[in-house]
C-alpha cells in the first residue's frame, strides 16, 4: 500500500467470504479480489471512495458510505469541486442496489469524544444491511476482543453502528430520496 494513505491517495482493500467449502475446489474462492462488477457491498469512509472503485458495483450491490467529506489538495486547492451527497447518491444509485450514508465521523465525536471507532461503526452499519449474514456478531467481538485496543469501547461502536444502521435503513426504506 506504500502509505498512500498519508500522500492523499487512495487505499482499497477487498475481502471476500466463503460460507462453505465445495467438493470441487476449483470452485472454492483462489484469491481475495472481487471479479469486476461482483461486490455485494462496498464500506467508504469517505463519500469520494464511493466512486473510485465503481468498476466493482453491479445491480446487488449495497453502499454503505460516511458522509463526512475529506476533500483532496485538488478541491482545497480550488481546482476542483468536491460532489454534493446528492449528486454522489444519484451516480451510485445507477449502478447499484442500495445507497446509504452515515455520518460515522459525528457519531465516533459525541459517543466517544474521538474518531477512533468511526470504522468499527461502519462494520456495525454494513452488517446491519445483512451482507454479511452467516457471520455471528460473537465472532466480531470475538476478532475485536483478541486484536483491537480498548474491547468494550469497540464493542459499543459495533453495536452502535448496527442499531444506527438499523435505523437509517428503515428510514431510507419509508423515504428513499434523503440522505442522512
Amino acid at each position: 500500500m506504500h502509505g498512500l494513505a498519508q500522500r492523499e491517495g487512495a487505499i482499497t482493500s477487498h475481502t471476500r467470504y466463503q460460507k462453505k467449502l465445495f467438493n470441487n475446489p476449483r470452485k472454492d474462492l483462489q484469491s481475495s479480489l472481487i471479479c469486476y462488477g461482483d461486490a455485494d457491498i462496498y464500506i467508504c469512509l469517505e463519500p469520494v471512495e464511493a466512486l473510485r472503485r465503481g468498476i466493482f458495483a453491479s445491480e446487488k450491490t449495497t453502499f454503505v458510505i460516511n458522509s463526512r467529506t475529506i476533500p483532496g489538495v485538488m478541491i482545497t486547492a480550488g481546482l476542483e469541486k468536491y460532489p454534493s451527497l446528492d449528486k454522489i447518491k444519484e451516480t451510485l444509485i445507477g449502478n447499484a442496489k442500495d445507497v446509504y450514508f452515515i455520518n460515522a465521523t459525528e457519531i465516533s465525536l459525541e459517543y466517544f469524544k474521538q474518531n477512533q471507532q468511526v470504522n468499527i461503526i461502519m462494520l456495525g452499519f454494513a452488517i446491519s444491511t445483512n451482507k454479511l449474514p452467516f457471520i455471528e456478531i460473537d465472532h466480531y467481538e470475538d476478532v475485536i476482543k483478541e486484536w483491537l485496543k480498548d474491547p468494550e469501547i469497540n464493542i459499543k461502536a459495533l453495536h452502535l453502528g448496527i442499531e444506527k444502521g438499523k435505523e437509517i435503513i428503515e428510514k431510507m426504506n419509508l423515504n428513499p430520496d434523503k440522505i442522512e
